[in-house]
């Protein structure tokens, strides 16, 4: 074999073995995206225990058909508490677990011979694996209902852990105190108050106050025992102050949106110096250079090409209306026919357009000047 033989046969290797390992690292199965976050002793040991008796059921063998029955049987009993059973189902371990994946095999690798212990020397239909390896043996959980690392009791309340409306912190864990954390709308050292802006509707059951009070002894704005702010009492019962009609709420170029129990500023359209509500079309005042035409900050041209049309439309209109008058004298079908056409035009034009001829009329003939409107 000449060098550059074997110089080919070398970088072939080198690619066949480098292809190997990239296809079986992006080919594992099952791959942890959450072996980065952190769980108890307690919850690692509750996954290995839950992953070991799945595996006790995988491994279980169901009788034969035919055959020797009795020798069956015999053969069987045997396997049931093997060596072999259990290194069948070490060696699925934790593999089917998607979440904590690599906490099941740390602690699997730890609790290795108390497992085997458990597996030779305890009756499984008898000891449950969970009670004896994580609260009994490795000492890491509690039994229910108890907490901390001498298991003391939860705290009870008319013989229900916090008084059935919360849970023990730290239950079934060698962590904890053992404080009650209520459920929403429950308080006190055992749940056995409402909470605030909470009131009593039976003994497991506290509903929200209405959003205007500030405390309530029932139902609705008239149980409010005070009204939060942004109400204030009105015969008998907490009703929104609309902050709007305080001219002073809002800066001159804002205008007011009253919300129940609140309000919002919101800025005018930069055409508007003071404006009524949003767009360039609710404006009350405009600088010195622009007047004011139905709402609208407007130029001097801008007025003209608004009144210019508006105008022309106003002919337009008139001419379809006389059109309609001479197609009545002869037909009147077809006369309803025109009028119904003209009237969805005028409507149309009329809708789409930034002055209308009603506001033409407004300011030509009932208005001394644009800028006082």
């Amino acid at each position: 074999m000449n060098l550059y033989s074997f110089k080919l046969l070398i970088f072939l290797l080198h690619f066949v073995l480098i292809n190997e390992i990239i296809c079986k690292k992006i080919s594992l199965p099952d791959i942890d995206l959450h072996s980065g976050s952190t769980i108890g002793e307690c919850q690692q040991c509750k996954i290995l225990t839950e992953s070991f008796n799945h595996w006790l059921e995988k491994t279980s063998r169901g009788k034969y058909e035919g055959g020797d029955a009795a020798w069956e049987e015999a053969k069987l009993k045997s396997y049931s508490r093997s060596e072999m059973r259990l290194v069948e189902i070490q060696e699925g371990l934790c593999s089917e677990v998607k979440k904590h994946k690599d906490h099941c095999y740390a602690l699997a690798e730890e609790a290795e011979e108390p497992l085997e212990k458990w597996w030779f020397h305890e009756d499984p239909a008898s000891v449950d694996l969970y009670t004896w390896l994580c609260i009994e043996t490795l000492q890491y959980c509690c039994p229910e209902n108890h907490f901390g690392e001498t298991c003391a009791p939860c705290p009870l309340y008319k013989n229900q852990v916090c008084g059935g409306q919360g849970q023990c912190a730290g239950e079934g864990t060698r962590k904890g105190n053992g404080t009650c954390i209520c459920h929403k709308g429950f308080a006190g050292t055992y749940c056995e108050d409402c909470a605030k802006n909470y009131f009593r509707v039976n003994e497991q059951s506290c509903e929200r106050c209405h959003k205007a009070c500030e405390g309530c002894s029932g139902e609705g704005p008239a149980a409010c025992n005070s009204c939060k702010q942004g109400w204030e009492l009105y015969s008998g019962a907490c009703v929104d102050v609309d902050e709007c009609l305080i001219p002073t709420t809002c800066k001159t170029n804002q205008y007011c949106v009253n919300r129940a129990g609140s309000y919002s500023c919101k800025n005018c359209h930069q055409s508007c110096n003071s404006c009524v509500d949003a767009g360039p079309s609710n404006c009350t005042a405009c600088d010195p250079s622009h007047v004011l035409w139905s709402g609208m900050c407007i130029d001097d041209q801008m007025k003209s090409d608004f009144l210019q049309n508006a105008l022309k439309r106003l002919a337009l209109y008139c001419g379809l209306l006389i059109i309609t008058y001479f197609t009545y004298r002869k037909s009147k079908f077809l006369a309803a026919l025109v009028v119904l056409i003209v009237a969805v035009y005028i409507y149309y034009s009329e809708s789409l357009s930034k002055i209308n001829v009603v506001d033409l009329f407004l300011n030509m003939y009932f208005i001394n000047s644009p800028s006082s409107l």
